[in-house]
Parts: C-alpha cells; structure tokens; sequence
C-alpha cells in the first residue's frame, strides 16, 4: 500500500513496526509531544526534558521513546513535504493503526501553524549543513613591482566559515582569501542561486 506522506510510496518497515508505540501515549500528550517534535522542525527550541518526561509518564522506555520520536517525525516532515490533506492524513494513519483521538491529535498540532511548517520544510530541504559563524579579516595587498613596490594594490578578506556537518554531524571550519571583487562577484551569485532555490515548488 503506498502513503502520500510517504511520497507516494510505500511506508518504511520500521515505521509499521514501531508506530503501535505512539498507541502507550494519550492523546492530550501526544499532541503536546508532536508541538515539540514541530518546534525542532521549525529550527524552534524544544524541551528536551518535557519531551522525556511525557514519555515516561506514558510508560515508555528509553527504546520506546526513540521510537515514538522518531515516528512523529517522519510523519509529520513526510506529511507536510508532501502536502498532504488533513483528511487524507488522518487516513493514513489511521489506516497504520493509530486511534482516531491519537491521530487528531498530531492533525491539530500540525494545524496550529501550517504555513510555518510549510517554510520551514521549503527551508531546509536542500540544506545539507548549517552555518554555525561567520569571522572575517580584511587585509591589504601590497604591490610587488619597482613602480608599485610597498604601495597597497588591493584588498583581501580572510574568510573562515564554521557550519554543522550535516552528513558526518559534526562541526567544521572552512577558511579562505579572496579579493574584494571577487566577493562581490560571488555574493551576487549566491543571491541569484537563492531566488532560483525561493523559486522551486519544494
């Protein structure tokens, strides 16, 4: 059978395996579980310890509770990649095993702020890493022949860009010098290459 959350396809095993966890959560928490699930989504801050404790006082264990997590997940970032229906969502689910109260539950989270899940999706669906900082030195270049020897020809900025892995999840720095109209050159480019990104129907 295949889902539309899942891109028409059809759905992971370990997503039929593991989503009769979410059936040990009641509905109250499981829509407050699935508003910190949309928090981290949304690039929010999340509690981590609100999250822990609602899975505990729901019985489950620490296995469980990363598999209820990462259920919620997939679903809710499969759903709204995806643009499914809140009726056809509720559905599939449905059609998962999941109790209809369970299941209205992540609907009506999800619907407290759509369009913010939509952005948010749109954001980082071509992002492989994350810029973490920024430090910059500008220096001057200083001409080398006998007409121009000690005179400053030029500048130069010593860039050095730390960003989050998001393949090997780990932090990096990349570091390099470039000319001043060369990083003019390059910023129009990397603005052109966003409005093309802003442009895609993600």
């Amino acid at each position: 059978m295949r889902f539309k959350f899942c891109g028409n396809h059809e759905c992971p095993e370990w997503i039929l395996s593991e989503i009769v966890v979410l059936t040990k959560i009641s509905a109250i928490r499981l829509r407050v579980l699935a508003g910190q699930i949309i928090a981290k989504i949304k690039g929010l801050p999340y509690d981590l310890a609100k999250i822990e404790k609602l899975c505990l006082d729901s019985g489950l264990t620490p296995a469980e509770t990363h598999s209820a997590l990462a259920v919620l997940e997939f679903v809710i970032r499969g759903a709204n990649k995806h643009r499914v229906e809140e009726a056809e969502l509720m559905k599939e689910i449905e059609q998962l095993g999941l109790p209809h109260e369970n299941t209205e539950s992540i609907i009506k989270a999800m619907g407290k702020d759509r369009e913010g899940l939509i952005a948010a999706t749109k954001n980082s669906a071509l992002r492989i890493s994350r810029p973490i900082g920024i430090d910059y030195l500008i220096g001057f270049i200083a001409g080398s022949g006998q007409q121009k020897k000690g005179a400053i020809v030029g500048t130069e900025i010593k860039l050095k860009i730390s960003y989050q892995d998001g393949v090997e999840k780990m932090q990096k720095d990349t570091e390099f010098a470039i000319e001043r109209e060369d990083l003019s050159q390059l910023i129009s480019d990397l603005k052109k290459c966003e409005d093309m990104i802003n442009s895609l129907e993600i």
